[in-house]
């Protein structure tokens, strides 16, 4: 594996992926970041234990799909440049997915599109 711009860029995000992924699974029971985002919610949320665990596997299934979304972003760096297509494709998913939590859960998911935009760049502009 060749370390430059693209490669960093690519491994960089993947790394960040691992972070998501640690705080939708660490805390079984009620996952970090499931508290940051209630506490952050413009209303307190009175979740029954239910609606509490049911919250709580949403959570760490996206925590297992940026398990994943690393995991192919690792594995696209180790390929260089016979990667690129697979590369656009993931961090284009990461800054839809961005977005869209952004809209729906909490602005601070914005700062996961803006790094993938500032990767997806990295890995077209030295292309």
């Amino acid at each position: 594996m060749t370390w430059n711009e693209p490669t960093i860029a690519v491994v960089g995000i993947g790394v960040l992926h691992v972070f998501f992924m640690l705080g939708e699974l660490i805390k079984w029971e009620r996952p970090l970041v499931m508290d940051l985002v209630l506490k952050k919610w413009p209303q307190p949320l009175n979740l029954s234990p239910g609606q509490s665990h049911f919250v709580s596997n949403v959570v760490h299934n996206a925590g297992i799909y940026n398990g994943i979304v690393a995991g192919g972003l690792f594995a696209s760096a180790s390929l260089g440049p016979n990667a690129f297509p697979v590369q656009v494709a993931l961090l284009t998913g990461g800054i839809v997915a961005g977005l869209f939590g952004a809209a729906t859960l909490t602005r601070a998911t914005v700062l996961q599109a803006i790094a993938g935009v500032v990767a997806l760049v990295a890995v077209i502009g030295f292309r």
